[in-house]
């Protein structure tokens, strides 16, 4: 399965892009078997500045999916694969952000009790 999802992922940048392109950025971690992912503009059913997080990994940790939309440090929306089991990507959580401005995407393991491991992040265009 993971194997389909990665190939169904097969032209997403990980580095930032210009303003109304409609494209779709991935933060990877665990060697691309986990994964948040940053959609800049509505695409068919996926609403426009929304992120989710995708968990690959049957490792008995999630994946969680922070956004930054106003590029202060303060991470204002979530997407969580929490609570279910590997083999997931969560619904898309979104909120209007202004064209052109800058975010931050963060992506993380996740478990309750334990702090979040793994994580890395990427700055993307809205």
């Amino acid at each position: 399965m993971t194997a389909i999802a990665a190939a169904a992922l097969v032209g997403i940048a990980a580095s930032p892009a210009s303003a109304g392109t409609g494209q779709l950025f991935a933060v990877q971690i665990n060697n691309f078997q986990d994964w948040g992912n940053f959609e800049q503009d509505p695409y068919q059913d996926i609403p426009g500045d929304s992120i989710r997080a995708c968990d690959f990994t049957a490792d008995g940790w999630g994946v969680t999916a922070y956004l930054d939309s106003n590029h202060n440090g303060v991470f204002d929306r979530t997407a969580t694969t929490s609570g279910h089991a590997s083999d997931y990507c969560s619904g898309w959580a979104s909120g209007n952000i202004a064209e052109g401005a800058t975010v931050t995407l963060k992506v993380c393991n996740t478990k309750s009790g334990y702090a979040p491991k793994n994580c890395k992040q990427e700055d993307f265009t809205a």
